[in-house]
């Protein structure tokens, strides 16, 4: 491992790595797009013409979240197997059609079958993308990079709200176009196929860039392996391998190469058994730990957080004084439903009008910081300290959301309470990243993700089940989850 490390920091960081970042972050901002951004803003919009109920809207916001959840791990073996790109470009494409497709469905059980295909395939750049960027960075600026990456989820934030705000505010566009049978093209059709975007902008510029080295050098591929290191030393410094550092990387393959042999198993027991070292000494009490932050921080950051925009438009909407009164107390009284209203109420409330965009900008806008500063810590603060600070801020804002009275504490109290956890996520990531072997790293991310994604769905319906009638309750019991994450911090892969 050190002499991959230390060819790469004799290249340098450069053009390579630079693009790297760039083309996998928009392939996180997909991710973000497809799951928070169609759920939070597109599947409430489409409750007019879908005819949806309470129950139905519900079902639809998970149900990308489930299928990213139901195919995580088989993406994860395809890509310890395939190829780190040559899944990602099957996964992204696959995806993107499947998304442009849920836009033309005009029947809840059609939309909700595409949308859960949609994360089927979702799944693939989920954590496949953090798994090949992590291939091309020494060890040393691994962690960093990491939470660079995860910084374009608030990137993602801003241009969610934006394009929202775009389509679906009143007296910027409004159109309503019959296209075949009961089918009519409206602006949340629109907005659903622009926030694949970033995926397929992602999908061409990763045309341009090679397989994953270490994977090449894992599987025994020397040629490849050392034709794309010396790729990314021209593209970075202009001047190809020396001798000694091919040297070092002929050593680095003789350490990382994995003996791949044809087996008669069945794929589904080649999947488990492939994933067996994971489970055993010294990987399992790190993984374990991890997959309950991951849940716990999923849970929040995601499931609590894709009511944000809803929330938030519920209290801007508001109307008459609002001064001295909590959150809860805005959102719910008088006695309204967090979300939209099934049919019988169809007159008075479905409509699709948004107006608690800007706290969506800042939020986004937020959440860039925080990743920034992070990453400024990094260099210098032990990781432990940053996860330990991240999720004390976080139980103490949830408390406060409770309390507070004042409308701009109330937002920072609730964007401290949904954005850190995502933080969290992001140092958990590139330390597992650093403490497990090229071999097993797709099948670590995906198994860890995918929990956190079970987070995401279970925090989504405990949220819709309980936030109406026992708000505040809720919310204390949300506060101290990450009390229990915190438990488990000396168990978890953190080195420095």
């Amino acid at each position: 491992m050190e002499n991959f490390d230390r060819v790469m920091e004799q290249i340098g960081f450069g053009k390579v790595h630079l693009f790297a970042l760039l083309t996998l972050g928009l392939l996180q901002m997909l991710t973000f797009t497809e799951t928070m951004g169609m759920s939070g803003v597109v599947a409430p919009a489409s409750v007019c013409d879908m005819r949806m109920t309470q129950m139905q809207m519900a079902a639809l916001t998970a149900a990308t979240l489930m299928g990213i959840i139901c195919s995580s791990y088989f993406w994860g073996y395809i890509t310890d197997k395939k190829g780190r790109r040559w899944t990602l470009l099957r996964t992204i494409t696959m995806s993107t059609v499947c998304s442009i497709t849920s836009m033309f469905m005009v029947n809840f059980p059609c939309f909700f079958l595409m949308r859960f295909f949609t994360g089927v395939f979702v799944a693939g750049p989920s954590f496949v993308a953090v798994t090949y960027l992590s291939e091309f960075f020494p060890r040393a600026l691994l962690s960093r990079v990491i939470t660079h990456m995860f910084m374009f989820t608030g990137f993602a934030m801003m241009f969610c709200p934006g394009m929202a705000t775009l389509f679906l505010t009143s007296g910027h566009i409004d159109f309503e176009v019959q296209l075949v049978g009961s089918l009519v093209w409206r602006p949340w059709r629109m907005l659903g196929c622009v926030y694949v975007l970033p995926g397929i902008i992602a999908l061409i510029l990763l045309l341009f860039m090679p397989e994953s080295p270490k994977f090449l050098f894992m599987i025994g591929d020397t040629h490849k392996g050392l034709k794309v290191v010396e790729w990314i030393s021209m593209k970075n410094t202009g001047r190809p391998l020396t001798p000694e550092q091919i040297v070092q990387l002929h050593s680095f393959q003789n350490f990382a190469q994995v003996k791949r042999q044809k087996s008669d198993q069945h794929i589904l027991r080649a999947m488990v058994s492939d994933a067996m070292p994971l489970f055993r000494k010294p990987y399992l009490g790190n993984l374990i730990s991890a997959c309950l932050v991951m849940f716990i921080s999923g849970m929040i950051t995601n499931g609590l957080g894709i009511w944000y925009t809803a929330m938030r438009n519920r209290a801007n909407m508001r109307r008459g004084d609002k001064s001295g009164m909590s959150l809860c107390q805005i959102l719910f009284v008088p006695d309204l439903g967090l979300i939209l209203e099934p049919e019988k109420d169809l007159e008075v409330i479905c409509n699709d009008d948004f107006k608690g965009f800007n706290d969506s900008f800042v939020m986004g806008a937020l959440n860039v910081l925080m990743y920034n500063l992070c990453w400024l810590l990094l260099c210098k603060v032990p990781r432990r300290w940053i996860f330990i600070v991240s999720i004390l801020i976080t139980s103490t804002s949830g408390c406060l959301l409770v309390f507070v009275l004042t409308s701009w504490l109330q937002l920072v109290t609730c964007i401290l309470l949904l954005g850190l956890p995502g933080v969290v996520l992001s140092l958990l990531g590139g330390a597992l990243l650093e403490d497990v072997p090229t071999y097993l790293r797709a099948k670590a991310m995906c198994i860890c993700l995918m929990w956190a994604r079970c987070g995401a769905v279970v925090g989504t319906i405990t949220t819709g089940m309980f936030i109406h009638h026992y708000c505040a309750q809720y919310l204390l019991l949300i506060s101290i989850m990450p009390l229990v994450a915190a438990c488990f911090e000396s168990y978890l892969p953190f080195r420095f």
